[in-house]
């Protein structure tokens, strides 16, 4: 308006100058083509409504102590920040089922995984029939290489040369890929990762690399790893080394690396988000990521993404109804709360598990200690061999019903809404009494509390009772799983007596523990066996017992030839070769039953759409809600 006021003043005063000019000639009012382009260019210049980035903002409880990869800290938050920096590198693009990252995924049919047989000498890093990392001796057991026609395993000796299987995996990186600052990510950035892993000495990366036998990169584009022998590679995750970047770190020593902004505060990744600021205690700031491989499809669909640190989970809950927060992650802990708080956060929000990983499992007594000698009778042996039954395991797993029991409890605890992803069916269904009952275990008419008593049970004194000790830790979770499994047990007539222990009695060495001491019937332990199949906690080799110092994970004390054979021969082949696998070789023997699993939830707020089974680590394919 001001504009326009003094653009009239301006013309009234020449036209009175005009005017008042006799002497000069009279003009035409009609303008020119040039005064009419001079007065457009006056007019105000409409501009387009700049359009506000989209941000993804996700509250955490805490922050990360460090985003160095190396650091030896690993916690919840730091894989909150890593998902957003990093992108799993065997990610395929749907409906394609193409590699992000590479030319294809190796298989043994496109020669991406080659197996060979190579001669082993004394002193070399091998992995023996038990799945253990040795250097080969006279005695050593090992897994002969598959072509050979030799029964598995063998023991070497320095008489005959013997042969092994040797894995080597290749590894060829699509053109064109790029740090998040630009730099091209070739496959030494993978050599150099490695070869940080071995100067940390980290135990949590001890298991790979004692695993592998060299990664080399000939050139930019290809990546060769080569495993001991023995080895097979289960998993590619387990062997393909996340990459560092080489260009901006390799100059730097350890102790810099430990301290240095490029490595712990703003590091380059490959993922949909680049690090922009870092406020202490307040927020992690990141953008998208333009060198992203998916940014030409338009992911991530954020142009930015903000970690608010919030550590009180009322606050954050009070922020995602608001619109504060789109999500909380899993450094929350909302696994702990209460049904009936859970339901409450449902009722408005999405509720997401993932990380199902058995971790607690019902451990049957098979042959206790006192039975090393060999020395069992059922005349005289304080304790009967109940459950070195094979058929009595089985038929006390049918009365148990491990997956009904395990949804029956997670619906105590989760609301209906979350996908639980369990097993519907029960492994090798039987009709539990009626199994009990061919066995010998029979109920007596008389019987004033229904319990069964053996009545030509094998290997068992007549008159027996089926009655089981169950031991068990104090948490909240193990009482209520030993609850469940005494009330099952308890409908088949058999009768379960519960003793509680602290973790530090129920975990204390052997002897005098009396689960590592192998001195109980049935007992509840949780272990998360990292990189194994579960068989191989029970094989022979792993009985605690005086010979090895009461250490070992078979406190089952099963000790099977034809088991052990089996769980090398599972453990020993790639995933997706014909033969009984893990959980098929467990549910044969039954050692011990896979209960409760370890899971974490996280929480979306209906402004975003996670994708169907999607998990946290899926930030990049997040949309925002219209």
């Amino acid at each position: 308006m001001k504009r326009s006021r003094a653009l009239l003043v301006v013309l009234v005063i020449s036209l009175l100058l005009a005017a008042c000019g006799n002497d000069q000639p009279q003009t035409s009012m009609v303008p020119t083509q040039n005064a009419a382009t001079n007065t457009a260019t006056l007019a105000p210049t409409p501009t387009p409504t700049e359009i506000p980035p989209l941000v993804l903002n996700i509250c955490m409880a805490e922050e990360p102590l460090g985003l160095y990869r190396y650091d030896g800290n690993e916690n919840r938050a730091k894989k909150s920040v890593f998902a957003a920096i990093y992108t799993d590198l065997l990610e395929t693009e749907a409906g394609t089922n193409k590699s992000l990252f590479f030319e294809n995924i190796p298989t043994e049919e496109n020669s991406g995984i080659l197996l060979q047989s190579v001669p082993v000498k004394v002193g070399q890093p091998v992995l023996d029939a038990a799945g253990k990392v040795v250097y080969l001796a006279e005695g050593t057991q090992i897994e002969h290489a598959v072509n050979y026609s030799l029964d598995n395993p063998v023991t070497w000796n320095f008489e005959q040369e013997y042969q092994m299987n040797q894995f080597t995996v290749t590894f060829r990186l699509l053109p064109g890929l790029k740090w998040s600052d630009g730099e091209a990510l070739v496959a030494e950035d993978f050599v150099f990762s490695y070869h940080l892993a071995e100067r940390s000495r980290l135990g949590h990366y001890q298991w790979a690399l004692e695993r592998t036998d060299s990664l080399i990169a000939p050139d930019d584009h290809t990546l060769v790893w080569t495993g001991i022998p023995g080895y097979v590679p289960r998993d590619l995750e387990d062997i393909l080394w996340q990459p560092m970047p080489s260009h901006q770190l390799s100059d730097m020593s350890d102790e810099e690396l430990l301290t240095a902004d490029l490595a712990t505060q703003m590091p380059a990744g490959w993922g949909a988000y680049r690090l922009v600021s870092w406020e202490a205690d307040s927020q992690i700031v990141l953008e998208k990521n333009h060198n992203f491989v998916m940014v030409e499809q338009g992911l991530p669909a954020f142009d930015k993404l903000v970690f608010q640190v919030e550590p009180s989970l009322d606050a954050a809950l009070q922020k995602l109804e608001s619109g504060q927060c789109d999500v909380l992650d899993k450094t929350y802990q909302l696994e702990a709360l209460e049904k009936s708080q859970l339901e409450s956060l449902a009722a408005q929000n999405t509720i997401l598990a993932e990380s199902w990983e058995p971790v607690q499992q019902l451990v049957f007594g098979i042959q206790p200690a006192a039975y090393d000698s060999g020395l069992y009778s059922q005349w005289t042996s304080e304790r009967q061999d109940i459950l070195g039954n094979l058929a009595t395991r089985k038929a006390l797993s049918a009365c148990l019903q491990p997956n009904t029991l395990l949804r029956e409890y997670l619906a105590t605890r989760l609301p209906e809404s979350i996908p639980l992803g369990l097993d519907s069916q029960e492994a090798g269904e039987i009709d539990a009494n009626q199994a009990l009952e061919e066995i010998g275990w029979v109920i007596p008419e008389a019987s004033p509390d229904g319990v069964r008593v053996a009545q030509t049970v094998s290997n068992v004194l007549d008159g027996t009772e089926l009655r089981l000790n169950l031991l068990s830790g104090q948490s909240r979770l193990d009482q209520d799983i030993a609850r469940m499994i005494t009330d099952r047990l308890a409908i088949c007539g058999v009768a379960v007596s519960l003793q509680a222990l602290p973790v530090s009695e129920l975990y204390r060495p052997g002897p005098d523990g009396l689960v590592f001491g192998r001195n109980f019937e049935l007992a509840l332990v949780s272990w998360q066996p990292e990189h194994l199949n579960l068989c191989q906690l029970y094989t022979s080799d792993q009985v605690p017992s005086s010979i090895n110092s009461w250490v070992g994970t078979n406190l089952a004390g099963l000790n099977s030839p034809e088991f052990n054979e089996a769980c090398w021969g599972v453990s020993t082949r790639l995933p997706g070769e014909e033969g009984l696998d893990d959980a098929g070789l467990m549910t044969a023997y039954l050692p011990a039953i896979a209960l409760m699993p370890q899971y974490r939830l996280w929480v979306s707020s209906p402004r975003v759409s996670v994708p169907e089974n999607g998990s946290f680590a899926d930030l990049w394919k997040f949309l925002p809600v219209e």
